[in-house]
């Protein structure tokens, strides 16, 4: 899809719209950060050591998100090109007129990237941008050891990462992964309650 999105039409007001979205859904894709986090990105978030500072979260609290070494090299390749676009807004991603890009905005971007993709839009439920970050939380999951202890961490570390305020709404992005559902539930609260397997040796 993101080879789609590089072949997004460019705009004249807007030179930089194919690198634009091409960062944008790949960041989301990569780090599993909700929709209006990634837009509300501001340039003085991106601290070093490929860090993302994430201020406008969807519980008021903020929150630290560091970068793979891959995402970091094409963030700096887009920053790069990011400078040379003059304006007084400071938003990582900025529509043709300069602004921040809202959501509406985005989102016709992407359905226009998968129709380029040629992924069908008539069926019932559309992809959305939103899966991008249900597919990350499916992806971090799957990956390591299948012990429940060891799925049990991974999950503690995923609610921390995304942002969320409850073990719960973790679960909700893993419906994908049934499989591990019954190995994770018990074991990742045992863990959050302080009493799970290895606790206090």
């Amino acid at each position: 899809m993101l080879d789609a999105a590089s072949t997004l039409q460019r705009h004249e007001a807007s030179p930089m719209r194919r690198q634009v979205y091409v960062m944008l859904f790949g960041l989301i894709a990569a780090t599993g950060l909700r929709v209006s986090e990634a837009l509300n990105l501001r340039l003085d978030d991106l601290l070093p050591g490929g860090i993302l500072h994430i201020r406008k979260t969807k519980f008021g609290k903020s929150r630290l998100v560091p970068l793979h070494p891959t995402v970091r090299d094409v963030l700096d390749g887009y920053l790069m090109l990011r400078r040379d676009v003059v304006g007084e807004d400071d938003h990582l991603f900025l529509s043709a007129r300069g602004r921040k890009i809202g959501y509406a905005v985005a989102n016709k971007a992407y359905r226009n990237m998968l129709q380029l993709a040629g992924i069908a839009l008539g069926r019932a439920r559309r992809p959305r941008i939103h899966d991008l970050r249900h597919s990350f939380a499916t992806r971090v999951l799957e990956q390591g050891g299948a012990g429940r202890e060891s799925i049990a961490r991974r999950a503690v570390a995923l609610m921390t990462y995304m942002g969320h305020s409850d073990l719960r709404y973790t679960y909700w992005y893993l419906q994908a992964t049934p499989a591990l559902m019954g190995e994770v539930a018990s074991a990742a609260e045992a863990l959050v309650a302080g009493d799970g397997p290895g606790d206090g040796q």
